[in-house]
């Protein structure tokens, strides 16, 4: 051994079973670090079924929606889906958008006489609120409809705060997308996030946003990734095989995992 300190010689003689002690526990922190992410992870899941519970979305086998509402539903989908495609946003800024708009439409009455005009300008709020929640980037407000005066898309925004009683932070199928992935996804290639957000702004106009469960809608659009010919048995197995999936009502999945099989345009 060279004991000169200036010497180019600066390998360390320590005993190398200390590197093996390092490991180990290297091993255990990240046992723990791991089981710690899990915890917080389903402590997540947790709480957005609590709060999608809280919200009061529910499958309501019995309603029925007027012609008109359907009509102004497509309405608002197609422009909404083309002014988000335009304005750069992500999809899930325009799935709240329709999920204030359905909310707004199902406890607010229009008037029959006012019923066209209102329906653009509630579809222009209810963007312009989303993008307030979604997105980090918002353009001015001549971007979304130049047609109408800022006072009068203020006053609208508003009378939908109000009526939304200002619970603005709804959950959306979007939030439940990256715990699903990871449970039901044995892999994940490039696209797949994206394919199943395309999927999941393809329901908008089969369903009231308001009236189904968003972690329902998020797994059968993951299911649907997974396999697009899955017979209800096969999809129950898949769903019943994951302990922490517990709180999806199967029938429900099945049901929109059908809607979803046709083909995306």
């Amino acid at each position: 051994m060279n004991g000169d300190p200036s010497s180019p010689d600066l390998y360390c003689h320590e005993d190398p079973n200390f590197l093996y002690e390092d490991d180990e526990e290297m091993a255990e922190v990240n046992v723990v670090v791991n089981q710690n992410e899990i915890e917080l992870e389903e402590a997540h899941l947790h709480s957005l079924i609590d709060q999608e519970i809280a919200f009061g979305f529910r499958r309501d086998e019995d309603l029925v929606i007027d012609d008109w509402v359907q009509e102004a539903r497509l309405q608002a989908i197609t422009w909404v889906q083309t002014r988000t495609r335009a304005l750069g946003f992500h999809p899930r800024t325009a799935y709240l958008a329709i999920t204030y708009f359905d909310r707004f439409i199902s406890l607010q009455a229009i008037p029959e006489h006012k019923r066209a005009a209102y329906v653009r300008l509630i579809s222009v709020v209810c963007l312009l609120l989303a993008a307030k929640m979604e997105e980090m980037n918002r353009p001015p407000l001549s971007q979304y409809a130049h047609q109408f005066q800022g006072g009068s898309i203020k006053k609208i925004e508003l009378l939908v705060l109000v009526v939304l009683k200002w619970k603005m932070n709804l959950i959306t199928p979007f939030a439940f997308l990256d715990n699903f992935i990871a449970k039901l996804c044995q892999e994940s290639p490039p696209g797949l996030k994206s394919g199943i957000e395309q999927r999941l702004l393809s329901i908008m106009t089969e369903i009231h946003l308001m009236h189904h469960r968003p972690s329902a809608i998020a797994a059968a659009a993951t299911l649907m990734a997974v396999d697009q010919n899955l017979a209800q048995e096969a999809l129950e197995a898949k769903i019943t095989s994951i302990p922490e999936l517990y709180f999806l009502e199967i029938e429900a999945v099945y049901s929109y995992y059908t809607i979803m099989q046709v083909p995306l345009p």
